[in-house]
């Protein structure tokens, strides 16, 4: 390795090894091929030479023939380095060469090809719930949604290509920092949940429908929640509800005595008896209540993307439980504002065999074993052992 290179990041590196490891052996490629893409690497000038390293693999240049020589091989990295200074910005023939004599081992590229899509995972996943972050700051809840399920089919495409998704794993999520929420925001959603409590009042019976929907979770303001959870124990109970019961059932719920509420905060809210539909309330609150845990969610996901200790596998299904969280407020705004045949759900990861770079291993075939199973292009890959 040139001294040059001693200072140079491993993703960055690993991705120029690979590049070196599939210029000088032409069958490095179809160890590849299946699972690792143009767009997994972060440089777009090796983006580009992987691009046409792959395209000079599917029209069966002559170094990958089983009778393949000297020649044949040379004409194989010639001809990518050629055609890659003449199409790709910021690529010569130089730098193809330094990436052919940076090349650690050859016969390694499988390992360096998921040295770098890990990397793409990690790049991926960041970017992503960088995006969702910022839609849920903006209070838009449309963009929200469609950036949830953004984040969900990148995790699908990702665990397809890298073949494993470890979401038995326990470990504990990592706290992301607190978004800072503007004050109008704040203020705007105690309002929504103001005009809730007080409506009920005056429309009980539509608190178990409300109920099945709206969860003391989805309140910001504690002493909200407190009320709200003592309204629906009584409805629940089919008991009387108005400004005393619900005092009486804030008291034995032991929110008064915690200091959660105090007993003038719960004659405030019940004395102002807003007339009105509990349900447009409802929704609001729970508006407000998806766009936190959408922006919790997507700040978990960050957190563990920019965590370079963290596994491919593990990560995605990792990211998949910090997700969950955010789903569950989204299917009940659907339940809450939707017919049932009009509700989806995020992506759910299938069970289906996948392709990917996991199950793939540098072949190194034993002195005398028989011939394993044929894969891409009639190559023998090793199996993962179950």
């Amino acid at each position: 390795m040139t001294p040059a290179n001693r200072d140079m990041s491993p993703q960055l590196e690993a991705e120029q090894a690979v590049l070196g490891a599939c210029m000088l052996d032409a069958s490095q490629v179809g160890l590849l091929a299946g699972w690792l893409e143009p767009r997994h690497f972060y440089r777009p000038a090796h983006e580009g030479f992987f691009a046409i390293l792959l395209a000079q693999h599917a029209a069966g240049h002559p170094a990958l023939a089983p009778d393949s020589g000297d020649e044949q091989n040379k004409d194989w990295a010639l001809t990518a380095i050629a055609t890659a200074a003449r199409e790709v910005p910021g690529f010569n023939a130089s730098y193809g060469h330094t990436l052919a004599s940076t090349c650690p081992r050859s016969e390694h590229a499988a390992s360096y090809g998921r040295m770098v899509l890990e990397t793409a995972v990690r790049r991926a996943l960041e970017e992503h719930a960088h995006r969702l972050l910022a839609a849920a700051g903006t209070d838009s809840v449309e963009a929200t949604v469609e950036l949830t399920g953004t984040l969900h089919a990148v995790i699908q495409r990702l665990a397809d290509a890298w073949g494993t998704i470890d979401q038995r794993s326990r470990r504990p999520l990592p706290t992301p920092p607190s978004p800072v929420a503007a004050p109008s925001a704040v203020e705007a959603a105690r309002q929504h949940e103001q005009a809730l409590l007080s409506s009920l009042l005056s429309a009980h019976r539509q608190i178990p429908e409300i109920a099945s929907w709206l969860t003391g979770e989805d309140f910001i303001d504690p002493g909200h929640r407190a009320v709200y959870l003592a309204m629906a124990a009584l409805a629940h109970r089919r008991e009387a509800v108005d400004e005393l019961t619900v005092l009486w059932e804030v008291q034995r719920r032991g929110a008064l005595a915690a200091g959660v509420i105090s007993v003038a905060r719960v004659r405030e809210i019940c004395a102002e008896g807003m007339p009105g539909d509990p349900a447009y309330w409802a929704e609001h609150v729970l508006r407000g209540a998806l766009l936190r845990a959408a922006a919790t969610s997507a700040g978990i996901v960050r957190v563990m993307a920019l965590d370079a200790s963290i596994a491919a596998g593990p990560l995605l299904g990792s990211a998949v439980r910090a997700l969950a969280p955010a789903d569950r407020v989204q299917d009940r705004l659907r339940a809450a504002t939707t017919t049932p045949g009009e509700r989806g759900g995020p992506v759910v990861l299938g069970a289906a065999r996948r392709k990917g770079a996991a199950l793939s291993r540098t072949p190194s075939p034993p002195p005398t074993a028989p011939a394993r199973p044929a894969d891409r292009a009639g190559e023998p890959v090793a199996r993962p052992r179950r």
